[in-house]
């Protein structure tokens, strides 16, 4: 006999059993996998799970939800959830429609004021999911808390100080034009002294006296502008004025009458053609206009005549905060004149921020700053673009 046929092969009893273990070693334990996610849920203390009903009675409770509502598992399980509730939303019947939402679309999602045990509030994030069984009927309802308290004080308290300075932008804006208002009188009366006094052939004056009258004229000429710019100012920063439509060629074609002398004196004009209305508030559009066209001629090349080009049109740009393109209106005014470095390009639309002396150009270095904020109540943003000697351009961004 060879040493082959010496060998003999495992019974079928020995052999059965091992594969028996293998299989039974691959399937997962149900039972087991069941109670380690319920222990997971149960020892979550940040969130309040816990089940309902089709009828909205509570039917288990976690750690978290103990630590959230102050309820033991006890005291709380066959209660209905609308305990959690003010008196006024349980009257009004929030938590039977947040129920009715859930078991319609699925899902039902609600932030509000919850009641602990104690009877203190807690501001509650909860989204109740309906549960389906293999037909797909309700057959009850999983209910996620979240206590979001400290974000909505937060949220209550950045509310409170936002108001009050709103409340006290409005008395200043108040006081500044009464204040401007009121130095107007005796301003004037100082104009109108100055110039009798300079007027009168009788009196003898000094060279030196006349000079002192002529800056004191002067300085009251500057204060004028000053007081007319804080009123203009304030009246730009009311944002109740009601909205309309806008004729910008109208409003550009007025201005060129308006400048007429001053473009008569350099040379100057103004190209606009074929450009669109817009959505705002009439007066504002046109101090806007009115102050981006003063200012590209008063900021003329010397020997240069100023050219100033206004265009208008919609165009479709990437919003880098929503990552969508967005139809805007692009108004810009583009100029011929001195220009100024790039660095000071968010400088300029300062209140009181000047380039150049008095001497140089004069100015209350206000007239930017009212273009910003004209630009700001039409819910949109100013840019300014410029090299030395190479003209300036405004870029103003509306909604289209």
């Amino acid at each position: 006999m060879s040493p082959i046929e010496n060998i003999t092969p495992p019974s079928p009893e020995f052999s059965e059993p091992v594969a028996q273990v293998n299989e039974n070693a691959n399937q997962p334990d149900v039972k087991s996998t069941e109670r380690r996610y319920q222990k997971m849920i149960d020892e979550v203390e940040d969130y309040a799970i816990i089940m309902l009903d089709v009828n909205g009675i509570i039917q288990n409770w976690n750690k978290g939800a103990q630590k959230i509502k102050g309820y033991t598992e006890e005291e709380i399980i066959g209660k209905h959830f609308s305990i959690f509730y003010p008196k006024e939303d349980q009257q009004r019947g929030l938590p039977e429609k947040l129920i009715g939402q859930a078991a319609a679309e699925g899902k039902a999602i609600h932030e509000g004021w919850r009641v602990r045990k104690d009877g203190s509030s807690f501001w509650g994030s909860v989204v109740i999911t309906a549960m389906h069984d293999n037909d797909g009927s309700i057959i009850g309802f999983s209910k996620v808390t979240r206590d979001l308290t400290e974000r909505k004080l937060a949220e209550q308290q950045i509310l409170k100080y936002t108001q009050q300075l709103e409340s006290q932008n409005k008395e200043l804006q108040k006081f500044a034009f009464a204040a401007a208002h009121d130095m107007k009188e005796p301003l004037r009366k100082i104009q109108l002294y100055n110039s009798m006094v300079l007027e009168a052939e009788e009196l003898l004056l000094s060279a030196r006296q006349k000079d002192y009258l002529l800056r004191a004229a002067d300085a009251a000429k500057r204060m004028q502008g000053l007081i007319d710019d804080m009123l203009s100012f304030t009246k730009v920063s009311e944002q109740s004025i009601a909205f309309e439509n806008v004729n910008l060629q109208d409003v550009v074609e007025e201005l060129t009458t308006f400048f007429a002398e001053t473009l008569e004196d350099t040379g100057g004009k103004i190209i606009a053609t074929n450009l669109p209305g817009m959505y705002g508030i009439p007066f504002q559009v046109r101090q806007l206009l009115e102050n981006l066209i003063g200012n590209s001629l008063k900021y003329h090349r010397k020997g240069v005549p100023p050219e100033i080009v206004v265009t208008a049109g919609v165009e479709s740009i990437l919003n880098p905060s929503t990552g969508r393109q967005e139809n805007i209106l692009l108004l810009t005014v583009a100029d011929n004149g001195i220009g100024f470095d790039q660095h000071y390009a968010m400088k300029i639309f300062e209140m009181f921020e000047r380039l150049h002396t008095r001497d140089e150009y004069p100015g209350t270095g206000i007239g930017l700053a009212i273009c910003r904020k004209i630009v700001e109540n039409h819910r949109g943003t100013i840019q300014a673009t410029s090299q030395p000697g190479e003209g300036a351009v405004f870029n103003i961004y509306l909604p289209a």
